[in-house]
């Protein structure tokens, strides 16, 4: 706990519950130390308080093997909107309530010149797990400059339209992107290599379509203009499980980590 104080925030999403056709909830949200110690302390139960439990730490490294790790961002004290940690690991399946895949993503604030965590977003696959009750949609509208860019930002991509979705990424913007099937972590760090990663992205989603239906879906959609972010659930036919964390600088997108898992691709032989 010595990481939060009363205004750190950390939502999390079993995405599980967005394949739940009779419940389609599972997003909670911590406030302040009491709540996001008691998150912890359900963590570490479920962990049965063996760190052993978990295992595939990464997105970056030798993941499977074991000797993965986390992708850390420094940042300037004038600029800590770039200060980021991504995070991605699983637990073994012999626990009461295993998670098959889950992802963190960290940014950080600055308080009496100590680096605290400001927004933690955690999505997991626990399919043994209930689903939380949501606790009620964020505005998705208001005057600060994230709603706008995030409007354009869902439009754009909504329409595959590359000029227009670049328009929320410039020279200091970071895309860090991992693939849960191949266990795969790929960084864009130019402009000129995001807008890549989208055309890859929209031609793998156009690809995916059946009988002109590309199976596009959003699960969760939370913008959090104190927070600066914006934390999105998505899947498609190409794309079963699809998050992000967007932590933005003004209408700037400053970091965005994304975690999917990709459809594996057919081979040869196979009648579906």
């Amino acid at each position: 706990m010595k990481d939060y104080d009363a205004n750190s925030q950390i939502a999390t999403f079993n995405d599980a519950c967005f394949f739940n056709e009779t419940d389609r909830n599972g997003y909670t949200v911590y406030k302040g130390v009491s709540q996001i110690q008691g998150f912890f302390q359900k963590l570490f139960a479920q962990l049965d308080n063996k760190l052993a439990n978990v295992n595939n730490i990464g997105p970056s490294g030798a993941v499977a093997a074991g000797t993965g790790g986390p992708v850390v961002k420094e940042a300037a004290e004038e600029k800590i909107y770039n200060g980021n940690v991504f995070l991605t690991w699983r637990t073994v399946d012999t626990l009461a309530n295993p998670i098959d895949l889950a992802t963190d993503s960290f940014s950080f604030k600055i308080e009496d010149g100590k680096y605290l965590i400001d927004y933690q977003t955690i999505v997991t696959t626990e399919t043994k797990a209930a689903c939380p009750a949501n606790p009620g949609q964020n505005p998705k509208e208001g005057s600060e400059p994230i709603f706008a860019a995030w409007k354009n930002h869902f439009t754009a991509f909504g329409a595959k339209n590359l000029d227009d979705i670049m328009k929320e990424y410039d020279s200091n913007s970071i895309v860090q992107l991992y693939d849960n099937r191949v266990q795969k972590y790929e960084v864009f760090e130019t402009v000129a290599a995001i807008r890549g990663m989208f055309d890859t992205l929209f031609k793998a989603i156009t690809a995916g379509a059946v009988d002109g239906n590309e199976g596009v879906e959003v699960g969760l959609l939370e913008i959090e203009p104190e927070l600066n972010s914006v934390f999105l659930m998505w899947k498609s036919n190409s794309h079963p499980q699809a998050t992000d964390t967007f932590i933005f600088n003004g209408n700037k997108i400053a970091r965005q980590n994304i975690v999917v898992t990709t459809k594996a691709p057919r081979t040869q032989g196979m009648l579906v």
